[in-house]
């Protein structure tokens, strides 16, 4: 994990305590927490973090490229530190939201598309279901 102070500085971004953490622990979560969740935690060790810095934040990093939304329902934005191309699971049971490898979907054919959306900038498959853990409990195991 590279130092959040180093890849601010390397966007041209002021070092401040607040986009530190928030860099931080977007790296550390495997979660894709909301600005809500984001001022909750970070509140716990950082009781200074406004709702209004977390979400102007969240909004300069995603600018600058250090950060993606990922929107999984609507009006709901979760953001998630890994910024390499990939795809989603989202269990209906528990919420459990988890990165699946880009490779996983390599042959998707866009073509099919392509005449009536002929500038495609990203590709996100959203793939919901159950997840094991949940999976496990339904069967009384």
């Amino acid at each position: 994990m590279v130092d959040p102070a180093v890849l601010l500085e390397q966007k041209g971004l002021k070092v401040t305590p607040q986009r530190y953490a928030i860099l931080r622990f977007l790296q550390q979560t495997e979660d894709h927490p909301t600005a809500d969740q984001l001022v909750e935690q970070l509140n716990r060790n950082l009781p200074m973090t406004s709702r209004a810095t977390v979400y102007n934040t969240l909004s300069t990093l995603r600018d600058v490229g250090l950060v993606r939304e990922v929107t999984h329902e609507a009006g709901v934005l979760r953001y998630d530190a890994n910024i390499e191309p990939h795809h989603h699971f989202i269990c209906r049971v528990c919420g459990r939201f988890d990165d699946i490898d880009w490779q996983s979907f390599r042959s998707l054919d866009l073509s099919p598309i392509a005449a009536r959306y002929p500038h495609i900038e990203n590709v996100e498959v959203i793939v919901r279901g159950v997840c094991r853990q949940c999976q496990a409990t339904s069967h009384g195991q």
